[in-house]
């Protein structure tokens, strides 16, 4: 008996690793939809705009991943890419969520503070923004404040 439930827990918990949603997976899924806008920008490219721009906050992060999704005739690829982006950030600590008039935004971290995602909404888009990196104090303060820029 003890080792059916130990086989059982086992099988769950690979069925729920396997079934794990990522960013990469995301990008994968929707890179190539119609309506669908993805940018990677990874740790090469961040510290050459950190240093042009004397951003201490690029210099923090190795990766930004951006998914967009316009809305048009295809409303399932919108609801399909929120019950996947839902998912991703289920494993997420909520930062901030805030809605007004139909347009909402939100941010997650994760418990190491080493990634942090802002998914929002309106109207026509649902944006999806990845970063990873070192996701201090100072770096928590600017997703709050909406202030990560890239230029």
């Amino acid at each position: 008996m003890r080792r059916m439930l130990l086989l059982l827990a086992l099988a769950s918990v690979l069925v729920s690793v396997s079934s794990a949603q990522t960013v990469d997976g995301m990008i994968g899924k929707y890179a190539y939809n119609k309506g669908a806008v993805t940018v990677t920008l990874p740790e090469t490219v961040l510290r050459k705009m950190a240093r042009r721009d004397d951003n201490d906050l690029l210099r923090k992060l190795t990766e930004i991943k951006v998914i967009s999704i316009t809305a048009g005739e295809d409303d399932d690829l919108r609801a399909s890419f929120m019950e996947d982006a839902r998912r991703l950030t289920g494993s997420y600590d909520v930062l901030y969520s805030v809605s007004n008039d139909g347009k909402w935004v939100s941010a997650y971290l994760n418990g190491e503070c080493t990634e942090a995602i802002t998914l929002s909404s309106d109207d026509e888009t649902v944006t999806l923004l990845y970063m990873k990196g070192d996701i201090d104090d100072q770096m928590q303060d600017a997703i709050l404040n909406n202030k990560i820029r890239i230029k």
